[in-house]
């Protein structure tokens, strides 16, 4: 199986500060979190083989870190889902469109497309971009 089709996974990512009281034992005393869209660039045979890795990503915490960098005492860093999934083009297709006039286009990111806490949405397999183009429906 050749991975000769190049994919664009958006991941929603969690950024949360934690503080402590005296102890490291108990509950932070106060957390907060802010949110981002992190985008992979990655081969692939088709789109069910590609939402099966990005899938495997999450399942496997490949997005998950912490550290002492951050506002708060802890600063922990995870992903909530996926919120697209966009086929881009073909392996054998990459050096010339890097020479079009705009080059290759990437799917962006809506402001919108947040829910009712302003939470960048995680879709479900069949919401995503190419299993909805995949069924003859666009957006």
């Amino acid at each position: 199986m050749a991975f000769d089709r190049l994919f664009v996974v958006q991941v929603v990512v969690a950024i949360e500060e934690q503080w402590f009281g005296e102890s490291r034992e108990e509950p932070p005393i106060r957390s907060a979190r802010r949110y981002r869209i992190d985008e992979f660039l990655f081969a692939a045979a088709d789109v069910d083989v590609a939402f099966g890795i990005a899938s495997e990503w999450l399942a496997n915490d490949a997005f998950s870190d912490s550290n002492h960098d951050g506002e708060g005492d802890l600063t922990r860093i995870f992903a909530i889902g996926i919120h697209q999934l966009e086929e881009v083009t073909r392996l054998s297709e990459v050096a010339e469109k890097t020479h079009d006039v705009y080059g290759i286009a990437l799917p962006g990111f809506y402001l919108g497309d947040v829910d009712s806490g302003r939470i960048p949405r995680v879709r479900q397999k069949e919401e995503l971009e190419v299993f909805r183009l995949r069924r003859g429906r666009g957006p």
